[in-house]
């Protein structure tokens, strides 16, 4: 009890920017969520085929490897609000042009600006909330803002999962076709755009980046302490990057579900991640950072394997809860521990380095994952 009462009361002290940031991530997490669960769908319904769809699932991954260290060396240089208010207006404009999208080439250019804007936003992230928040509140912010990301995920997988079949009977378009998809990332686009505004609202740190000047030598300063941290981000990215962006493309085509039905079990992955994840800081009091991801993430693998090899929808779907919730618990812990790990002036390009070795070996997956289902 006297645990919950001082998490609680770490809650009530966040400042005004940990608050509009966590409500930026509420909104974001809400319009990503409308986005993810049918941008497969919208481009298989384009005519295009799964291993072209592999590719525009990499791209935006190969773009924060490209991108990631850099947009933190910017991050650390231009301040993390204008660094963020640069990534939301590029993943606005990203969402609307892959919406109106219909030629490969300009679904590649906009997929390629997704990448872009979602490095910004990844990047900045992390940083600036350990600029605005104290060592002993940091793990419980870190953790409500990824659980306030999910939550809202679960809010828009759920009405997600209805606004194609919403769009095809106003519309008079085919149920499964582009039109209604399209409709549906359109309006993920407007949610992007609430979103912008409690960053307009932050209050720039007191820090000028232009007066203290990070560069790619400052970046590797510990190449030791880099490389640890980075190492776990590579093999996690590679496993991800075969399996997830395809979930809503296993369960449509192995059990034939509605749309209605796979927002529904999105949904619930959500509420499952934002609920594990808020219990997160109470595990790191118990056994430290580390040790509560090392053990959670490993619970994870035998849900994994449920989810894979089970021929009935509702074992499938508890491995598919239980993985993500077990799987994802530890990542805010993590990203912490890395924070507190960094000096002040170099957290953005370190987390830009973390970034890269994710969305490396994620993208590097995503194509591998994309060329196998085609064979």
């Amino acid at each position: 009890m006297h645990s919950i009462r001082s998490y609680l009361s770490t809650l009530r002290s966040f400042g005004r920017n940990a608050r509009l940031y966590i409500l930026f991530s509420f909104l974001s997490g809400f319009s990503f969520a409308v986005y993810f669960l049918f941008f497969n769908l919208y481009v298989i319904s384009l005519g295009k085929s799964t291993s072209f769809l592999g590719i525009l699932v990499a791209l935006p991954m190969g773009m924060n490897l490209l991108f990631a260290l850099p947009a933190g060396l910017l991050g650390d240089r231009i301040g993390y609000k204008r660094g963020l208010l640069i990534g939301v207006t590029l993943t606005i404009a990203s969402i609307v042009g892959i919406g109106l999208s219909t030629s490969s080439l300009s679904l590649l250019v906009f997929s390629v600006i997704s990448g872009l804007g979602n490095s910004l936003i990844w990047v900045m992230g992390a940083p600036f909330m350990a600029e605005n928040s104290l060592e002993k509140d940091r793990t419980h912010l870190f953790s409500v803002q990824f659980s306030m990301n999910t939550f809202s995920g679960f809010f828009g997988f759920l009405i997600g999962g209805s606004l194609p079949g919403l769009f095809s009977r106003i519309l008079g378009a085919p149920t499964g076709g582009a039109i209604p998809y399209r409709a549906t990332l359109l309006v993920s686009a407007g949610l992007m755009g609430a979103a912008f505004i409690p960053i307009l609202l932050l209050r720039e740190s007191k820090r000028k980046g232009s007066s203290e000047h990070v560069d790619l030598k400052a970046a590797f300063a510990e190449p030791g302490l880099t490389a640890k941290l980075f190492i776990p981000e590579i093999v996690i990215g590679l496993g991800a990057g075969l399996l997830v962006p395809y979930f809503n493309v296993f369960f449509k085509h192995t059990y034939a579900i509605s749309d209605g039905l796979l927002g529904a079990l999105f949904s619930g992955q959500s509420m499952a991640i934002g609920i594990a994840t808020l219990t997160g800081p109470l595990l790191a009091a118990r056994w430290g950072k580390i040790r509560a991801v090392v053990v959670t993430q490993f619970a994870s693998i035998p849900f994994l394997l449920l989810l894979g090899y089970s021929n009935l929808l509702t074992l499938a779907a508890v491995g598919f809860l239980a993985r993500a919730a077990l799987m994802n618990m530890g990542g805010p812990l993590y990203s912490a521990f890395a924070m507190e790990r960094i000096g002040k002036r170099r957290r953005a390009a370190v987390n830009g380095i973390l970034t890269m070795s994710w969305s490396g070996s994620f993208a590097i997956a995503n194509w591998v994952s994309g060329r196998l289902q085609e064979t």
